[in-house]
């Protein structure tokens, strides 16, 4: 079996989407459904430009999305640098806006740490979830964005103290972003902690788009909101060369990288059905060929050799990506 399918619903509302308002967004939540995709994942943050339109959308939507899972995470100012975002007081307000938006008095199903708080201390970080856990207003809690150390320290306290350990870590892992396998992997299996893939697509990098010089318009685009920060985040010339040889040879064994990257981390990578991994859509047409390229199935076994190419490729400067 593969990991599960989450649908990222971070590009709601976002500028260049099709998912501007609740009759789109109804839409989309069909599509979803008749593709047997059962699990939404947002947060008080999303879109990045407009914080809470995601959650508030899936809310307009209620008679669709009640049928959802639904994850959604604390809110973080991304201008600053995560202090005071995981004080009681903070994640308990976060969690209850999120709830009165989503129109989902019920609770969620994970309430995430979207990133690290540097400042606050980790037992009261804990503490403030299992809050929420007692309130009803979510069943578990999970963490993203946060350094093994400090996950090993968080986990330590919650063992030691009895308290409830998160299920999830939501972290970066796709063909170019391998680094979760070394350092953060193991801890996550030494605690029975769950991973949830996020950037599966490198952000539309592993299209191929952008180092064929057809960006234009797409998510990397220029004109894009969040195009300037894709493009420096894969921008170094090592990663460009790398992608570069791998999108010709992917294509002259009738392949695309986009479908190569889909199907090794839903057949080839370390995650299990335990796991999952989120995959978002400005259009619908992306996640209905996303889960085409899924049920395709493990890749041949001469396209591997060029996976792991890659990744050597690579590693130098992306080693330390999680």
């Amino acid at each position: 079996m593969a990991p599960q399918v989450v649908f990222g619903t971070a590009g709601l509302g976002l500028h260049g989407t099709a998912f501007q308002g609740a009759s789109s967004v109804k839409d989309l939540l069909r599509m979803l459904r008749d593709l047997g995709i059962s699990r939404l994942d947002t947060g008080a943050r999303y879109p990045p430009l407009n914080p809470g339109l995601s959650e508030q959308l899936l809310g307009e939507a209620r008679e669709l999305s009640r049928d959802f899972v639904i994850d959604t995470k604390v809110y973080t100012d991304a201008k600053k640098d995560g202090s005071g975002d995981l004080t009681l007081e903070a994640i308990s307000t976060s969690a209850y806006g999120s709830l009165q938006r989503l129109k989902r008095p019920e609770g969620v199903n994970v309430l995430y740490i979207h990133r690290a708080d540097p400042t606050t201390p980790l037992e009261e970080q804990i503490q403030g979830f299992a809050e929420q856990i007692a309130q009803g207003r979510c069943k578990t809690w999970g963490v993203s964005n946060m350094r093994p150390e400090v996950l090993e320290e968080l986990l330590r306290l919650c063992e030691e103290n009895g308290w409830p350990k998160p299920s999830y870590y939501q972290g970066t892992y796709n063909v170019i972003s391998r680094g979760m396998e070394t350092k953060l992997w193991p801890i996550l299996q030494t605690h029975n902690v769950k991973f949830v893939a996020f950037w599966a697509l490198a952000a539309g990098f592993l299209t191929g788009n952008f180092v064929n010089g057809q960006h234009a318009g797409t998510r990397m685009g220029d004109d894009n909101p969040l195009g300037k920060q894709i493009q420096k985040m894969y921008g170094s010339q090592d990663v460009l060369d790398a992608v570069k040889k791998f999108d010709t040879e992917t294509r002259a064994l009738g392949l695309t990288p986009l479908e190569v990257a889909v199907r090794w981390i839903f057949h080839h990578s370390k995650l299990t059905d335990d796991d999952c991994v989120l995959l978002g859509a400005s259009k619908v047409e992306q996640i209905v060929e996303n889960v085409a390229f899924i049920r395709k199935g493990p890749l041949p076994d001469n396209v591997l050799p060029l996976v792991e190419e890659l990744w050597d490729g690579v590693k130098e400067t992306r080693g330390e990506v999680i």
